[in-house]
């Protein structure tokens, strides 16, 4: 079984998938992340909330992790 892939869209409907964050700078893709709540500024972390559920007990969040305004790891995990 493959997991859902996220896409992400700006306000002039470009695409951008999970996959391709990977290298790209921080402030060329914020655009595409400006519909989802930003929980944790940081220089090193971003972390965004994706989808709440339950109450906003539960979310799915996208954790950015950055090295000199580079993003180079993503994770996507349910708390």
């Amino acid at each position: 079984m493959t997991s859902k892939k996220y896409y992400f869209h700006d306000k002039s409907q470009n695409i951008i998938s999970e996959d391709q964050l990977i290298g790209e700078n921080i402030d060329a893709i914020e655009c595409f992340l400006t519909d989802y709540q930003l929980e944790k500024l940081h220089t090193i972390e971003r972390v965004y909330i994706l989808k709440k559920t339950f109450l906003g007990i539960f979310k799915k969040r996208l954790y950015l992790y950055l090295s000199e305004d580079t993003i180079y790891k993503y994770a996507i995990q349910k708390t």
